[in-house]
């Protein structure tokens, strides 16, 4: 837990991109997503939607893409952040990015993301981490690859980490591990998003609130949350939905079960990857330091960035995909 074990790397970003707010809003500004498209038409088109069956009849969703016939194939699997989903603009680009390179590709879905609202009754949080572990390990099994990656952003960086640590336990082969901007601990990030501009906060609540109330309409006879959904604050929100989950007490006893700071991730056994940024506003970068000391954990800090941003120019291309591509092809130089 040693700050000499992070290491401080740069990439190309010109001036007017060195500010938080620009890289964190133009990473997923609507203007990227047509030429985005455009080029990943293939990767969408060779996509195939896969319902995952996972213990005590829970359902996730994918989105498969086959670059080969062959089984030698390496597999790549992506886990897209909160509220996000198989579209999101990182995902579409790290996808088909790995996709030219020769892997076959998921993007798997966390529940209530996507589309998949209707195969659960349950809502989604941030502790169901069994399930996640559970697809990776039907995914892997189905594939039957030679080499595994799996890759998470934001939350699904924590997810990434966390399935990471359970691996082996699961009976998953993982062969490298790349978490981008990852939740790593959520107490942190909601005091980050309270006191930063209220623009990230307001979006998130947006997204947030929309998907809960798509889960009312599906199950009018379980849900009827719209008294709840009356604030506009994130804390008191979380505070009310606590009492849906069952298993916590408090909003600090929900937080604690997907911290993944101190020796939490001491059973990581796979190449691990991680990169933050100095300037990012929604996850605080200093949890880095909090990571174990373990020798399968590469961690990187940029000072520029923002959250999952990266932009390096005009055209609004992320350095991430030439990272993510870096990391990916140690599997198959």
């Amino acid at each position: 837990m040693s700050q000499e074990s992070v290491k401080n790397i740069s990439f190309p970003v010109p001036r007017w991109a060195r500010n938080t707010h620009v890289q964190s809003l133009l990473a997923t500004v609507k203007l990227r997503r047509k030429s985005l498209k455009k080029r990943a038409r293939r990767l969408i088109e060779n996509s195939k939607e896969d319902i995952i069956q996972c213990e005590d009849g829970v359902r996730l969703q994918s989105f498969t893409a086959l670059a080969k016939s062959s089984a030698q194939a390496p597999l790549a699997i992506l886990i897209h952040g909160w509220e996000g989903s198989h579209e999101s603009l990182y995902q579409l680009s790290t996808a088909h990015t790995l996709y030219q390179l020769g892997f076959n590709v998921v993007r798997l879905n966390l529940r209530d993301h996507g589309s998949s609202h209707h195969l659960n009754t349950d809502l989604f949080h941030s502790n169901r981490i069994d399930e996640v572990v559970q697809a990776v390990a039907t995914i892997q099994q189905r594939l039957q690859p030679t080499k595994t990656f799996l890759c998470g952003f934001s939350l699904g960086g924590n997810f990434a980490l966390r399935v990471t640590n359970k691996a082996q336990q699961a009976g998953i082969k993982l062969n490298k591990t790349v978490a981008i901007c990852p939740a790593l601990d959520p107490a942190d990030i909601l005091i980050k998003l309270e006191t930063s501009i209220s623009l990230y906060i307001k979006y998130f609540m947006l997204k947030w609130k929309r998907s809960i109330r798509k889960k009312q309409e599906l199950f009018p006879d379980i849900y009827d949350l719209e008294d709840d959904l009356k604030t506009d604050s994130m804390r008191e929100l979380t505070e009310k939905l606590v009492q849906y989950y069952g298993d916590y007490k408090t909003i600090n006893d929900y937080f604690d079960g997907y911290n993944i700071c101190g020796d939490r991730l001491n059973n990581v056994s796979t190449p691990t990857t991680v990169l933050m940024s100095q300037d990012d506003p929604i996850i605080e970068y200093k949890d880095i330091y909090s990571l174990p000391d373990n020798p399968c954990f590469t961690k990187y800090l940029t000072q520029y960035g923002g959250h999952c941003g990266y932009i390096t120019d005009r055209k609004l291309r992320s350095w991430l995909d030439d990272f993510i591509a870096k990391e990916a092809l140690t599997l198959i130089d």
